[in-house]
């Protein structure tokens, strides 16, 4: 049997043609990803999203608490012992037992647990005995790039540890933003607004995507002297980091971890015997009705206590995915001064660090990846018809001389 030159230059190639193309798709799908950081100094300064975390014992109207709960009283009494005989003042405020309850709980903090409070905590409760943050926020903020006021909204959050104010700045309907020319003209100040929060509170810059958050650590904490409001200055640095979606990363697109979770556990303890909320989740303030509470009716037994973290810990691996794009502010403060006031001032100054914005590429996008199928495919093919062009070639000329010849 004859092989012909021309069939083995063809399976030569086609050998060679499918294990580059195998090579190159093995390649893609390993989905492999390079990580770029970049640094950049904005030249226009907007204000994001600004939570008030207020903890539960000092979001408490204690005054309130005490009118409608006379059996209180004995729990006064036993801190006022505590208090008159320790080395703590209290500018001679001794007899009002909410001073005490401030005191206690600041001794503890940031180690204040559900437990710690000295009365059951629910819903109801929260809506009617702690103080209404948006009526301590003035509704209106002095902007450096506008010689009036503009106006700022506000939501409310709860959990049963704190309570969570989120204040959105707008210049009309949109995100107030700034020239860093016009904050270089007003002395470095971007913004400022007046409050009356209690004597101790959080602020932080966040995300409007994102839920508040109780950890203190993200925030900047303020503890102030009763009856004295500080003037702080807060600025912040932001970090951008940006995903990639299927396949790279697996359903990331419109995706909230700390929402996920807060879901997931909603789905747990509302779905028990008798409903309750998760006191480490987040609400928004009209969520729920007003008869849950934040621990399992049944007891609060080793067996519950184990049940709730084994539920925790499965929402935590559902909720495993990486979200496309996760935006996070680092707050920095300083207290300039606390003055016998009604009012505290809040003053938002730039940050003399840069922004960071960390982004992630792949490797071997799918347009290179076709123009590399491409490629091999061409060169083999070219190779395989070199045969034939030969032929064709030969042909051609010898057809020229016998032409010539005749």
């Amino acid at each position: 049997m004859r092989v012909r030159i021309s069939s083995i230059i063809a399976f030569v190639c086609l050998i060679g043609c499918l294990h580059q193309i195998y090579a190159i798709t093995k390649s893609y799908l390993q989905f492999k990803v390079r990580h770029d950081v970049a640094y950049d100094y904005p030249t226009f300064i907007e204000l994001p999203a600004i939570d008030i975390m207020v903890p539960m014992f000092m979001a408490i109207n204690w005054t309130k608490v005490l009118a409608d709960q006379p059996e209180m009283q004995d729990y006064c009494a036993k801190l006022k012992v505590k208090y008159e005989q320790s080395n703590y003042t209290i500018d001679n405020r001794n007899e009002k037992c909410e001073e005490y309850i401030y005191l206690m709980f600041l001794e503890k903090f940031p180690f204040v647990t559900f437990d710690d409070l000295p009365y059951k905590i629910d819903v109801k409760k929260i809506k009617e005995d702690t103080f209404d943050l948006t009526k301590r926020v003035d509704k209106q903020f002095a902007a450096s790039s506008e010689p009036l006021y503009l106006h700022c909204e506000t939501t409310c959050y709860y959990n049963g540890l704190a309570i969570f104010m989120r204040i959105f700045f707008l210049n009309g309907t949109k995100p107030f933003s700034v020239s860093t020319n016009f904050v270089s003209l007003a002395l470095g100040i971007v913004a400022s607004f007046d409050c009356s929060f209690p004597i101790q509170f959080g602020i932080r810059f966040s995300d409007p995507a994102d839920l508040p958050s109780y950890d203190s650590s993200k925030y900047f904490m303020i503890t102030s002297v009763l009856g004295s409001f500080p003037v702080v200055t807060i600025s912040s640095v932001k970090t951008v980091m940006n995903s990639l979606e299927y396949p790279y990363e697996t359903n990331c697109r419109h995706y909230n971890k700390g929402k996920s979770i807060s879901k997931c556990m909603d789905k747990y303890t509302l779905g028990q015997s008798t409903p309750y909320l998760d006191k480490y989740s987040v609400h928004e303030w009209d969520e729920h009705p007003s008869y849950l509470g934040f621990s399992d009716p049944r007891n609060e037994s080793e067996k519950v206590i184990h049940d709730e973290l084994d539920a925790f810990i499965n929402c935590n691996q559902e909720a495993a995915a990486t979200e496309c794009e996760k935006t996070i502010y680092l707050v920095e403060g300083k207290i300039l001064d606390e003055t016998i006031d009604n009012r505290s001032t809040i003053v938002i100054v730039p940050s003399l660090n840069l922004n960071m914005n960390r982004s992630v590429h792949p490797v071997l996008p799918w347009d290179e990846y076709v123009i590399y199928i491409g490629r091999i495919v061409g060169f083999w093919f070219g190779i395989s018809m070199y045969n034939l062009i030969f032929k064709i070639f030969t042909g051609i000329k010898t057809r020229s001389l016998i032409l010539r010849f005749e």
